[in-house]
């Protein structure tokens, strides 16, 4: 990797996290954004956003929502409070932030803090 400040390199790590993308994808997006790393994400998966596309960017958010399952055995479905509670940081989000109400509205959360599978993936869909 290039020579990133500890900030960058942060952003970086957070971008290919919440992506599953190379670390040159990201530094690409990040670079193009000034480092924002909200207006990067988005930027990457609105680019993405062709019916060829389709089936990768599916994968791609099933992916990250396997990653903050709580107990992916039992609720394989499911991400429960703590997982919620850290992809919402991960975004770089207060979970004081009246945002988060938002997000999870669109993402149809069952209930505050829990969310499914469905409605993550179909949210995240719909709001390209």
């Amino acid at each position: 990797m290039p020579s990133y400040t500890p900030t960058q390199k942060s952003a970086i790590q957070q971008f290919t996290g919440f992506t599953h993308t190379k670390e040159s994808v990201a530094a690409k997006q990040l670079k193009n954004h000034n480092w924002n790393i909200e207006q990067a994400i988005d930027a990457y998966f609105q680019s993405n956003n062709t019916s060829k596309d389709a089936s990768s960017s599916i994968s791609t958010l099933t992916k990250l929502f396997d990653t903050y399952r709580d107990n992916p055995k039992d609720e394989p479905d499911t991400i429960g409070v703590e997982g919620s509670m850290r992809y919402l940081q991960d975004l770089g989000l207060s979970l004081e932030e009246p945002v988060v109400l938002a997000i999870l509205t669109e993402l149809a959360a069952p209930t505050m803090g829990e969310l499914t599978r469905s409605g993550f993936i179909d949210g995240w869909k719909r709001l390209r």
